[in-house]
């Protein structure tokens, strides 16, 4: 788990905004009122979300999830230190407080954003419970594939 979290420091702190061709890539596939949300995130998190649409590339039903999946995280508008810092004093199952409880709970408000906006329910239940086992009513196979994707992005 730590190289997980140290290597998605790294992309963070990596990360360039998308180029004119990639959000026309993100419009051509988002909805308006979805759009807008993808294109409030962090461009960090926009090039994170565009790296798990890729990874899935080919399967169009989930190309909404893979997009969508971390718009919650807006809400808390951290930095990379501070969501690692959040990340791990949440993992040593400490309390978070304001923003750094919004970061840890990210899935359940971009849930909510994206069911106010008529996003699919894949979209809906891969942002309310990634990671996470396969909530009833989803396709296992979809789950695994944006699960894996998310990994990698």
């Amino acid at each position: 788990m730590m190289w997980h979290l140290i290597s998605r420091l790294l992309r963070f702190l990596a990360a360039k905004p998308l180029l004119p061709r990639e959000q026309l890539e993100v419009y051509d596939v988002l909805a308006p009122q979805l759009r807008q949300l993808f294109f409030r995130q962090r461009h960090e998190d926009q090039r994170h979300a565009l790296a798990v649409k890729r990874w899935v590339e080919g399967v169009p039903e989930l190309y909404e999830a893979a997009l969508l999946h971390d718009v919650g995280k807006t809400e808390s508008d951290l930095g990379a230190v501070a969501r690692a810092f959040a990340t791990v004093w949440h993992g040593a199952g400490m309390q978070a407080r304001s923003r750094w409880h919004s970061y840890i709970n990210h899935g359940a408000i971009g849930a909510d954003l994206l069911e106010d906006r008529g996003a699919s329910a894949l979209a809906v239940a891969f942002t309310r419970h990634h990671p996470g086992p396969t909530p009833t009513g989803i396709r296992t196979d979809s789950w695994n594939a944006l699960g894996e994707a998310d990994e990698r992005g």
